[in-house]
């Protein structure tokens, strides 16, 4: 009876035991559980589970099978070797128990490790979908090597170290048995052990304890040495031996035929040494092993004979089929294939009629540029210093009926900036961020500020954008947890001497029960779930609010974008994240940061008030969404149900712009004798973001613009690529993004012979002019900065246009940069002004030869004469200004520029 209570005590202190060691995973099981059931992705979250279970049960079985006749198997062994056996039943019986409980253990131990490891490329093997495109070495489809060849690779690799640890246990088994008995204890054991074991018949006592174990085993590691070179045949397609990547001339020639051999002498090998082990015979076996080890050697040998003595000297021919393999799945795998490629000449003859009809591209370029806008956002629109702009967003919207490419930014919650930053203050009341920001891309304030269209809390909204409810519960840096429909009332902007506050309005969130109260005080190691007052059992909390931890956490198979961007859709406020389905596995395409497919098959949208989060397939084309979609069926939706509102405003990516911008700077050639010689390799342009500034890689700019040939502006993503170690400009890659041309792709190749500036060149030119670079020489001292923002070349027909928006900084920790000059640049001329406009009047104002242009410019003297006259006295008054402050004057200053001020509103109301 006591023994009994013994055995249940210790069964109990054990699963007390268990369970407190593994409260942790318990807690965060349950928590995600809830948290997936309540945003509609609980079958996503038990397809691991359920692929696993299904995994570790047959696994377990196997292993725990194989082992115990691989036991049973030894130890018959053992009886045979021994001659005599001591028979003790009680020894018997806790022998069995020992190795059935590390049966247990082991079995238990590698079926969950496998299960966990390999679970998702099973699943992803036994759902593949063809590519339709072949390899042309084994002329196997896309999809072997993207589904299938990871896990045969993986399970390759865990047969050979499962076949070694055997083959070693069973040499180690028989070593022990040997020495086991006749290995004296004491002062000679040193001694002793070398004699014994030199005495030990490794040929017929072995083959008498384990004869039909080795020979197994040996078949078996000829099995494998076969396999790994089918598997080494497979990965030529890989290769980085030849002059391309990918299988060569040597690799497909020799390599290959080589691979073939050895695959065929490996399992020929494996029936002679299995029988050769049962028989005790060496021979066979050793001829079977200097077989393949010769053949081996003569691959590695007859290999580079060739490709040193007949490749080499015969490169560009040999290799031509192989270099245009490369250059052919490389494109297809980047999705560059179909890249409309033109010649772009550059012969600087444009019209006023040219200017006229591209005044809708004129009046988008970009003078306000990124850093300086966002740091802009972040002093003058944070209104309290607990808000923040963690970004800000490109994007186009009809604003009063005129396509207007803005920047837009999200003005969202600081929780580590809250003072006091008490659990309650934190978690009950600034649970949320308040409206959005923006303002045009094409304009600024007289003072060089953004000209912002929607502003301030509440928002102030000069567009006919609406917004029903700009709260933000979910955001880019919106990390916390929060409790919502509490007793207490949620902040939500400064009104004065008192404060707006709300109530949450969605139905997110998990209820705060009793239950719930206990799981997510253990979960956030918190007992101020249990203790508040203000905590109703209506009340709900939400939990996963970073957008892209959210999707990560959903998802966390898929790869994301690291900008997601806010629209307005519907008079809501949602967040936008492109997803990328990647391998590193397609055959002959050259890798980028360590992928060599890459495809922008889907897009989440999660909504920044109620968190709700859809994936929406936007490539039907690509298989490995595709599979992803028979895997976790219920995850993603149709493109078609979503509002036609928000597809509008899809951006193409710039993280996968960029991999392609690499890429396409020599995959661009698709003549395999052009590639080979190596002398039409580009590179992303370079540019200085201050005066005598070093030069950094140009980041691609979002520009609205009309293409040439085409009848409307779109948005467009663009790169200057420049020649290869040289700043002279050799290419403009874009990505169009707006309606059904969204992915299509455009490359303007410039003359080669020709001197095409690049944005550096351009920077060059600007501080060789005399009047510019004096000006900026005067700006940029005296506790003053001058920065360079964005610069934006546009091709307007066969001519380009520079524009470079020039900021001026004060000195001082929170000075703020404005936008104060523009300088453009067309041919050989170069302006400075105080915008666009002004600067291309200027400019072609030179260009009048058309009879059109003479009458139009007559008919407009009076107004130009009375506006040159005001711009006179504009630039007296800033002169006057300028000497006021460097004298002192300040009440002389002050004055100077309110009438100033009052002349800048005169000329912009006529």
């Amino acid at each position: 009876m006591k023994k009994n209570k013994a055995i249940n005590l210790s069964i109990l202190v054990v699963v007390l035991a268990m369970f407190f060691l593994f409260l942790n995973r318990i807690i965060n099981f349950i928590v995600n559980v809830e948290w997936f059931k309540e945003i509609g992705y609980l079958s996503i979250y038990f397809t691991k589970l359920v692929a696993m279970v299904k995994l570790i049960f047959p696994i377990f079985i196997i292993c725990f099978l194989c082992i115990w006749f691989y036991y049973k198997s030894l130890k018959i062994g053992i009886m045979k070797y021994k001659k005599v056996i001591e028979v003790n039943k009680n020894k018997d019986k806790l022998q069995k128990k020992i190795i059935i409980f590390f049966d247990i253990i082991i079995s238990l131990v590698f079926s969950y490790s496998f299960s966990s490891i390999y679970w998702y490329r099973i699943l992803q093997f036994t759902n593949s979908v063809p590519f339709n495109v072949k390899d042309p070495i084994l002329h196997l489809d896309v999809s072997f090597y993207i589904f299938k060849l990871p896990l045969i690779q993986s399970v390759y690799n865990a047969a050979i170290s499962l076949i070694i640890f055997l083959t070693f246990l069973t040499f180690l088994i028989y070593i022990m048995l040997n020495l086991k008995d006749k290995i004296s204890k004491g002062r000679n054991f040193k001694r002793n052990f070398k004699i014994e074991f030199n005495k030990i018949d490794f040929k017929s006592g072995l083959t008498r304890f384990a004869g039909k174990q080795l020979a197994i085993l040996s078949g078996f590691i000829m099995i494998c040495i076969a396999f790994g070179y089918f598997l080494k045949s497979v990965n030529l397609v890989y290769s980085e031996n030849g002059v391309a990547f990918g299988a060569g001339y040597t690799d497909a020639k020799v390599s290959f035929l080589f691979y073939k051999i050895i695959f065929i002498v490996s399992i020929i090998s494996s029936i002679v040494i299995f029988l050769s082990v049962l028989k005790s015979k060496i021979k066979p076996i050793l001829v079977c092993a200097v077989v393949i080890v010769v053949l081996i050697i003569g691959e590695s040998a007859v290999s580079t004979f060739v490709q040193n003595f007949i490749v080499k000297s015969n490169q560009k021919t040999l290799e031509q089929q192989y270099i245009q393999n490369d250059i052919d799945y490389t494109r297809k795998a980047f999705n560059i294939e179909n890249v409309d490629a033109k010649p772009f000449e550059v012969k600087d003859t444009l019209t006023q009629n040219d200017v006229k009809n591209n005044m809708d591209t004129i009046n988008n370029i970009k003078i306000n540029s990124y850093e300086p806008t966002l740091e802009f956002y972040n002093q003058v629109q944070i209104i309290r210093y607990y808000y923040n702009f963690n970004d800000i967003d490109v994007d186009r919207y009809n604003i009063n009926g005129k396509f207007t490419q803005i920047f837009i930014g999200a003005r969202e919650i600081n929780s580590n900036s809250i003072d006091p930053n008490t659990w309650q203050n934190k978690h009950l009341i600034y649970t949320h961020g308040y409206g959005v920001v923006m303002n045009k891309v094409n304009s600024v304030t007289s003072e060089g500020q953004p000209n912002f269209v929607i502003k301030d809390m509440p928002p102030q909204n000069s567009t006919n954008i609406k917004i029903d409810n700009p709260r933000i519960y979910f955001g880019e840096s919106t990390d916390d947890y929060a409790i919502v429909n509490t007793k207490m009332n949620e902040f939500d902007y400064p009104k004065g001497s008192d404060n707006a506050t709300n109530k949450y309005e969605s139905n997110s969130g998990i209820k705060m029960n009793f239950i719930n109260k206990v799981i997510f005080s253990l979960y956030n190691k918190n007992a101020n779930f249990l203790l508040s007052r203000d905590i109703k059992s209506e009340s709900k909390i939400l939990i996963n609010r970073n957008i892209k931890d959210r999707v990560k956490k959903i998802a966390p198979f898929l790869n994301y974008d690291s900008d997601p961007y806010i629209v307005v859709s519907g008079d809501k406020l949602y967040w936008i994240l492109d997803g990328y389905t990647e391998s590193d596995k397609y055959p002959y395409s050259q890798p980028q940061n360590g992928i060599n497919y890459i495809r922008n098959s889907f897009k989440v949208v999660v909504n920044a008030l109620d968190g709700s989060t859809n994936f929406y397939i936007v490539d039907k084309n690509d298989p490995i969404v595709k599979s992803y979609s028979k895997i976790f069926p219920g995850l993603f939706k149709s493109e078609d149900s979503l509002p036609s509102d928000i597809k509008q405003h899809f951006r193409y990516p710039e993280d996968l712009f960029n991999i392609q911008c690499n890429v396409i700077g020599k995959y661009h050639v698709t003549d395999p004798g052009v590639f080979y010689n190596g002398e039409d390799v580009w590179e992303i342009a370079k540019n200085q973001k201050q005066v005598n500034g070093t030069k950094d890689a140009m980041k691609s700019p979002y520009v609205v613009m009309k293409l040439p040939g085409q009848k409307k502006e779109e948005m467009i993503l663009i790169q200057y690529l420049n020649m290869r170690n040289k700043d002279n400009m050799a290419g403009l890659f874009g990505a169009r993004m707006d309606g059904d041309n969204y992915g299509k792709m455009v490359l303007y190749k410039f003359p080669p012979e020709k001197t095409v500036y690049s944005p550096y060149l351009f920077k060059q030119k600007l501080n060789q002019d005399t009047t510019i670079s004096q000006q900026l020489s005067l700006w940029n001292k005296d506790g003053s900065k001058v920065q360079f923002g964005d610069t934006i070349i546009v091709p307007i027909n066969k001519s380009l246009l520079y524009v470079e928006p020039v900021y001026l900084r004060a000195s001082g920790k929170d000075s703020i940069p404005e936008m104060k000059r523009v300088i453009v640049s067309y041919g050989d001329k170069m302006i400075i002004s105080q915008n666009i406009d002004t600067a291309i009047e200027q400019i072609f104002n030179y260009n009048q030869d058309d009879e059109t242009e003479k009458n139009l410019n007559q008919s407009s003297d009076t107004n130009s004469g009375n506006k040159t006259q005001k711009l006179k006295q504009a630039k007296d008054l800033y002169n006057k200004a300028i000497d006021a402050q460097k004298n002192g004057e300040w009440s002389q200053y002050g004055n100077y520029i309110q009438d100033l001020g009052k002349l800048i509103d005169e000329l912009n109301s006529k």
